[in-house]
Order: structure tokens, then sequence, then C-alpha cells
């Protein structure tokens, strides 16, 4: 009996506990599953979170990529200028002016354009004294001495025989604020530093309307607006150098461009420059000659270029310039200047360039054709002569052209190959004061050359020249050139122009 009552109260215990157990697991079971869906809950946020972030990333980045691409095509103010325009709704008033200028500085303090060009050269001829003494002893284009050098010297950026260093170019570009860009370029040679261009541009005028002021390369035509180092070919052509000198023409001034509203691009430009040319736009001023204030150089342009099928483009340009002309000549080759002149330069002609892309890759099939005439005529008086005073008050006349035509074509994936063929004098008279006249005969050269591009960053280039040149003397002399030629960019450059 007490056997069958201890079994019944154990069995009434185990039935009243198993209710209390069971609540128990179900109540420890529901702890773990409240925290395993509180974690997935928090993996669920965590990945929504970083769904946004990476969605904004991306949105951000497809609309930098978006405000290039309008630049590209519209030319649309960059993103600092964007951001200054911002601030400026948000903020209103010349407080927040003040303010927007100052964190575009900022901006563009921490972020200019800043780039290096090293170009190296091996260079011969075979000339008894070098090419550059050749040239100005050519007929009808002979040195002016316009700035009172020597003969010596007069040619002062010549190539030595043999390996040469023509320059180390530093350029700093940025957006000053929404209003301004600037640019800077600095030749620096072994001997010394030059300013090539400093200028600003200004970047929100209305209607078409561009100024820039500062020194700057004239826009006349393609070949006096771009760096040597980006050339075609090793050199400038002929009439270039006889003509405007080794920096072509490069003055301190201002210039007026306009963009007309046509469907086709059209492009007007003025240009008021000091007149301080080495060659042809001389000025000296001073005991001899009389004053002239500047600016004492005028210069138009224009800047056509119609709608094409996609991978072609054409520029065509005629352009005009007139300015003061002032020389100091030595006429007895005694080492000191005896007669002075003084009047006005001009010249004037027509720039073309064609351009095809052919769409393949590291520019196989590329074509870039381009052609220059160039006409020019000095109208001088005698100020001064101390060799014949008679003559002081007659005039001194020269009429020069001259025209080049290359074509470049790349024939392999980063190579190419390139034929420029020139002629200069095939105008080319003068009329002196004494009366007489003269009737010179024309030059010619023909170059070719072939470059390798391993990268956007390095070119190697080999060039060489044969030409013909009508001599002071009457004769004609023949002369071999060879260039080699090998250039690096480091740092950010800038996209060319057309």
């Amino acid at each position: 009996m007490k056997q069958f009552l201890c079994a019944l109260f154990m069995g009434a215990l185990v039935l009243t506990l198993a209710p209390w157990q069971a609540l128990a697991a179900q109540d420890e079971q529901g702890k773990m599953i409240d925290e395993l869906r509180k974690e997935i809950q928090e993996l669920r946020g965590e990945m929504k979170k970083q769904k946004q972030s990476y969605e904004n990333k991306l949105g951000t980045m497809q609309q930098k990529l978006d405000s290039l691409s309008r630049r590209v095509e519209t030319k649309e103010p960059s993103g600092e200028e964007e951001l200054s325009a911002t601030l400026a709704k948000q903020k209103g008033g010349e407080a927040a002016s003040d303010e927007v200028s100052g964190v575009a500085a900022a901006i563009q303090s921490m972020n200019p354009q800043i780039s290096v060009i090293v170009d190296t050269i091996y260079y011969k001829d075979d000339t008894e004294h070098g090419f550059s003494a050749l040239t100005q002893e050519m007929a009808g284009f002979g040195d002016s001495h316009g700035h009172g050098h020597d003969h010596e010297h007069s040619h002062e950026h010549g190539l030595d025989q043999g390996f040469n260093l023509r320059h180390l170019e530093l350029a700093f570009s940025a957006e000053v604020d929404p209003y301004f860009k600037g640019y800077a370029n600095v030749a620096v040679t072994e001997d010394n530093a030059e300013i090539h261009e400093a200028y600003i541009d200004t970047s929100s005028l209305p209607w078409g309307f561009k100024l820039r002021a500062g020194k700057f390369f004239s826009n006349f035509s393609r070949i006096n607006r771009q760096h040597t180092h980006e050339w075609d070919f090793v050199d400038a052509p002929l009439i270039y150098t006889l003509t405007l000198g080794d920096h072509r023409l490069l003055d301190k001034g201002v210039q007026l461009s306009w963009l007309a509203p046509t469907p086709f691009h059209l492009l007007f430009g003025v240009e008021a420059l000091q007149g301080d040319n080495e060659k042809m736009f001389n000025y000296i001023g001073g005991e001899h000659l009389p004053d002239k204030d500047g600016p004492r150089l005028w210069v138009g342009w224009v800047k056509y270029s119609p709608n094409l099928p996609a991978g072609h483009g054409l520029e065509l340009g005629p352009y005009f310039a007139r300015g003061v002309n002032q020389e100091a000549h030595d006429g007895n080759g005694d080492g000191t200047e005896d007669h002075w002149l003084n009047g006005y330069s001009q010249f004037y002609g027509l720039d073309l360039v064609y351009k095809y892309d052919s769409g393949r890759a590291y520019g196989e099939g590329d074509l870039i054709l381009q052609a220059d005439y160039f006409r020019r005529k000095k109208d001088l008086t005698v100020d001064q002569h101390d060799l014949a005073p008679a003559v002081a008050g007659n005039d001194r006349t020269a009429t020069q052209d001259g025209y080049y035509v290359q074509g470049v074509y790349g024939f392999l994936p980063r190579w190419r190959a390139g034929l420029r063929w020139e002629q200069v004098g095939l105008t080319n008279e003068d009329t002196f004061p004494n009366g007489a006249s003269a009737d010179y005969d024309s030059s010619w050269r023909l170059t070719g050359m072939v470059d390798f591009t391993p990268s956007h960053f390095s070119r190697l280039r080999l060039q060489s020249a044969y030409g013909s040149y009508a001599m002071d003397d009457g004769e004609d002399q023949e002369a071999w050139q060879v260039w080699l030629q090998f250039m690096v960019s480091l740092g950010t450059h800038g996209a060319h122009t057309f």
C-alpha cells in the first residue's frame, strides 16, 4: 500500500511539474528566436545602409560623369563654379559672394593642374656655320636687328650641333573662381628661364564673348598658338621662323573673341598687343626713332568649322595683322648701328586644318592635314642714316610670302609618319631708300618624320629635311638637317586644342 501511494505521489508530482517545464523550455526558445530575429533585423538594417551608401556613391560618380560629358559637349561650368553658384543662391548678398569666392579659391589652391614637359633633341646639319646662320643670310629675309642684337646672338634659340635640351616647360593652370581662369607657362633652359605665357581668361561673359589678358601666343593660326611639344614636326615652318622669329607671335596684350550663335562653329577674334616681336614688329624708340606707346600691334582672325560627319573635323581661318615696325642696321659691318627706319609692317594669310579620326585604337588610321599661306609687307621710312644722310626721309619696302602643306598619318597603333613641303619667297621683292630694287629667288624645303608614342606621356621622333635656299649673294645653298627628339610629360596636362 505504501508503495502504491508513493508511486501515485510521484506521478502526481511529475504531472504537476511537466507543464511548468514545458513553459520554461518554450520561454527559453522564444528568447533565442527573439535574439535571432533581432540579429536578422540588424543585419538587414546594415545591408540597407551599405546598399544606400553604394547607391549614393554610384549616383555621385554618375553625376560627375554626366557633368564632365556636358562640359566637353557644351563647355558648362566646372564643379567648382557650380559649387560657387549653389552657395551664392543659398547664402545671397555680398557676404555670401565673399564666402563663395573664398571657398572657390581654397578649392583651386589645392587642385591646380601642373605639368612638366622635357624636350630633348639631337640635331645635325651639313652647313658651315649652322642652319640659324644660314637663315640670317637668306635673300629677302635677312635679320633686321630690331632690338639692337648683334649678328652672333640674334638667333640665340637655334639648336647646337649634337645634343640639346630645348627647354623644360612648366605649365600651371586653374579655375580661379566662377569668373576667371589662369594659366602660366615657363620655359627653363640651361642658361635662363623665360615666361612663355601668363594670362587670365574670363569664363562667364555673356553672349559668347571671352576676354584674355596677359602674355600669350596669338591665336591667328594653329601653328602659332601651339607650344613646341604640340607640333607634328620638331620645328616650325620656314615662313614663320623667317618673318616672326623663333617665338613666332608671342606678346603682351588683350584678346577679345566672340562665338557667333550660328548652327556651325564661327569664332571672331581681335588682339591688341604691345608690339614687341623679335623680327617683324620691332620697337626701339629713344634717341634715333620716335616713341610709340602701346598697343602697337593689332591682330584680327576668324575661325570657321562646318558641321561634318562624325570623325571629320575642319577649321578654316583667315587672319590679318598690322603694327609698328622700327629697325636699326649696321650698314658697313663695323659692329655699330648707323641707320634707323620707322614705319609699319603687316601680314595676312589663310590657315586650314583637317582631321580625320578613324576610331581605331592608339591613332591607327588617323589623319591630319594642315596648310597655311602667309604674306608680309614692311613699309618703312629712313629716319636717320649716318653713312648717307641724303636718303633720310626715303622709303624702304619689302614684300615676301610663303606657304607650307603637311600631312601626318597613323600607319600603325602608336606610330605616325608625316611629310611637309614648304616654299618661301614666291614673292620676294625689296625697294631701297636710294631708289634701287631687287627681286630675289624663292627657297624650298622637304621634311619627313616618323614618331612613336608609347603612351600619352612620351614621344620619340626622327625627322630629316633637305632644302635649297636662295642667299643674299645670289647663290643657292643646299642643306641637310636631321633631328632625333625625345619628349616626356610629367603631371596633369590639359587636352590640346583643335
